[in-house]
């Protein structure tokens, strides 16, 4: 890999208190929520290696300092506290030019090489002094001085030198940095702001050449100024300018082509986006012209390259994608990725992070006052694990990584349905940057593994089916043995995987107590944010909405069809006594169902019977469906109902003015419990509030 940035570490500069990336991605692709610093991570390597930032920018004002640094004498710039920078460069082993460059700054000789640019902010005068801890562990400053800007200044180092100046380096190993495209337009209209100067003024153009042209053109603006109504009117003009305000203002009013001046003969060139010179910019889209605008820096770039100006320029481009449509953000995206391989860019496009290698991606996250960045390259995945990743991620539009928590579940049906039964708690997951992630089957790891610790780190839980009956030969439950293979804690791993075969044992032989046993398995699991179903999500969420799937089944039933599904809906509640709490229209459509089958009679033929019914019709058309009804659903009232089924006395609690608990309403859905449970840490995650609060009986 040619040369490159290996490390990055920022210290009390905007919103960065201490945020070290090693490894470094190469490319880079930083993604994040707007105001979390992309673009102050890009300043931050300009400070150090940008050598067009003049030293004016690099004297930080106080808002600069991270609100929560300290130094000798308090917090922030006025107590002294410090802004460092250091930059770790890596990939030059083998270049002899960079290697020369770069020998004072050099921190590691082994292979590969790295070398150490650091910038530092601090005051002149600095005071060793550490601040005292309070009881509290707070900060305690006995020195009573305070800083000003003017007490400050900036420093470049090399490697553990603070004597080298880094200055020289920079001329040779250069950060430049696109601004984001906001109006290109206005840009390319102004000489002094468009970067066709700069790759009109490194043309090797012949002097003579030029004053040649500007005699030629001198010639022509006097033959057309010779014109009687052109001289007509500069007479005109200057007659009004005379009886406005007299002698005064010595203007004479001309009208004319260009200057007769060569060097200023390059300025009247304009740029048209067509070979008859007759459309200007402006008469092309905004998309258009930046990439136009873009087109032309990249050009100036590779000029200057060809120059051997630098040995090597790391190429910095914010939001690239302003105003460019999808499929055109992607392609530019790969070209960038093609011919700039140490490129930094930064963006909100699902599109272009889509195709971005996995490796690049680097993730920053606010965490109270402070960001911290997140990248992929620790999360210890293999190859195929990689492969999965980067399809999910370009067939999602990259949804994943923009998300602030995720819940992980198996299929389409979940998407839909998990919504909608958040929504009816009152609780939006897109409010709250909740994403439900499906990852197209049971294959959890790659996934826990890129949002764990080692990787992007972000809050994230499963929601599996349980899964319990037989699979052609496979074993039983096969959701608790899934969720055991995720679990990190190795007694809690043990714990699930020993008992299964008890689980196993107590259903065979109908054990009243195997409910219990499943129960604490899944709260073992639970523990680690994995949330086992006791069926499938559909054949779960019946204690709580069977009602809602039988309506959402009629709709796209026959009327027959739709009183079967109700009878074993039915059959299926009134096993374990959550019938009861079914709609007289439920229970009124069952009664005009068909007799069930002679011999097929049991649970387990009921559930396959309800799940092949929602095959038949599909189960994302289906989920759609039963989504729209549980709309319409109050979901807090539906708890109380089942509630009541099993505790006769809850009306008693109500009029003595006090609702149940969250906890005490998602343990009485039944086999839902699971899923609301995983709702319920995204509540709190998100809110700080559970899925479902207490609250006093005529309060909100």
């Amino acid at each position: 890999m040619a040369l490159h940035i290996s490390r990055l570490r920022i210290r009390n500069f905007r919103n960065f208190s201490d945020c070290e990336i090693e490894p470094f991605p190469t490319p880079a692709v930083i993604v994040g929520e707007n105001g979390v610093g992309k673009s102050n991570l890009l300043h931050a390597l300009r400070l150090v290696l940008d050598p067009d930032l003049p030293d004016s920018a690099r004297r930080l004002r106080p808002e600069d300092v991270h609100e929560g640094a300290s130094g000798p004498c308090g917090v922030g710039l006025s107590g002294g506290a410090e802004v460092v920078i250091e930059v770790e460069l890596s990939g030059f082993d083998d270049d002899d030019e960079a290697l020369s460059i770069l020998s004072d700054a050099l921190v590691d000789l082994r292979t590969p090489k790295r070398a150490r640019l650091t910038y530092r902010f601090s005051p002149l005068e600095r005071l060793e002094i550490d601040p005292e801890v309070g009881e509290l562990g707070e900060a305690k400053f006995s020195i009573d001085k305070t800083y000003s800007p003017d007490d400050y200044d900036f420093r470049l180092d090399q490697g553990d030198n603070d004597l080298k100046s880094v200055r020289r380096v920079r001329r040779f190993v250069s950060v430049r940095v696109l601004p984001a495209l906001r109006d290109a337009e206005s840009d390319l209209a102004r000489w002094n702001r468009s970067p066709l100067r700069t790759l009109l003024e490194d043309l090797d153009l012949d002097p003579e050449q030029l004053k040649t042209v500007a005699e030629a053109i001198d010639v022509a603006a006097d033959s057309l100024a010779k014109d009687p109504e052109i001289d007509d009117l500069q007479k005109r003009l200057a007659d009004r300018l005379r009886a406005s305000v007299g002698p005064q203002l010595p203007v004479n009013p001309t009208v004319g082509i260009t200057s007769t001046n060569p060097d200023r003969l390059l300025r009247s060139l304009r740029l048209f986006i067509d070979s008859a010179r007759t459309r200007s910019v402006t008469d092309t889209s905004l998309g258009a012209a930046n990439i136009l605008y873009l087109g032309m820096l990249l050009e100036s770039l590779a000029v200057q390259r060809a120059a051997k100006k630098f040995a090597t320029t790391i190429l910095g481009i914010e939001e690239p994608e302003a105003h460019l449509h999808v499929t055109v953000q992607r392609r530019l995206f790969r070209h960038l990725l093609a011919t700039e391989p140490a490129m930094l860019l930064t963006t909100h496009s699902p599109h272009i992070t889509a195709v971005a290698p996995l490796n690049s991606l680097l993730l920053l996250r606010q965490i109270g006052s402070e960001t911290v960045a997140r990248t992929t390259l620790g999360a210890d995945l293999n190859a195929l694990e990689r492969a999965d990743i980067s399809r999910y991620l370009d067939v999602s539009r990259a949804e994943l990584v923009f998300a602030r928590y995720i819940l992980l579940v198996e299929g389409t049906a979940e998407t839909i349905l998990l919504p909608a039964i958040a929504n009816a708690a009152g609780f939006d997951l897109d409010e709250y940057g909740v994403v439900i992630v499906n990852v197209a089957g049971t294959d959890f790891t790659p996934y826990r593994k890129l949002l764990g610790k080692k990787g992007l780190d972000i809050p994230s839980a499963v929601l599996t089916d349980g899964d319990p009956l037989p699979q052609s030969q496979k074993s039983n439950e096969q959701g608790l043995r899934r969720a055991s293979d995720l679990l990190v804690d190795d007694s809690s791993r043990k714990q699930v995987t020993d008992r299964i075969p008890e689980l196993n044992a107590g259903v065979k032989c109908g054990n009243p107590q195997v409910s219990e046993l499943r129960q604490e398995l899944q709260n073992v699991c639970a523990m680690e944010n994995i949330h086992v179903g006791d069926h499938t999500l559909e054949l779960d969420l019946l204690p709580l909405l069977g009602d809602e799937m039988v309506a959402a089944f009629a709709d796209l039933s026959t009327k027959k069809k739709s009183a079967n599904m109700a009878r074993d809906v039915f059959a299926i509640l009134a096993a374990t006594g959550y019938a009861a709490a079914l709609s007289a229209a439920t229970t009124d459509l069952a009664k005009m169902a068909d007799e069930e089958p002679q011999g097929r009679c049991s649970d387990r033929q009921r559930r396959a019977r309800v799940l092949n019914r929602i095959e038949a019709v599909s189960k994302g058309r289906f989920a759609q469906r039963w989504a729209a009804h549980i709309a319409e659903t109050d979901l807090r009232a539906k708890l109380l109902s089942l509630r009541k089924v099993f505790d006769p006395e809850i009306d008693e609690e109500l009029c003595a003015g006090v609702e149940s608990t969250s906890d005490e309403l998602l343990e009485g859905a039944g086999t839902a419990r699971s899923w609301l449970r995983g709702l319920d840490w995204a509540s709190q995650q998100a809110r700080n509030k559970p899925l479902l609060e207490a609250r006093e009986l005529n309060g909100d």
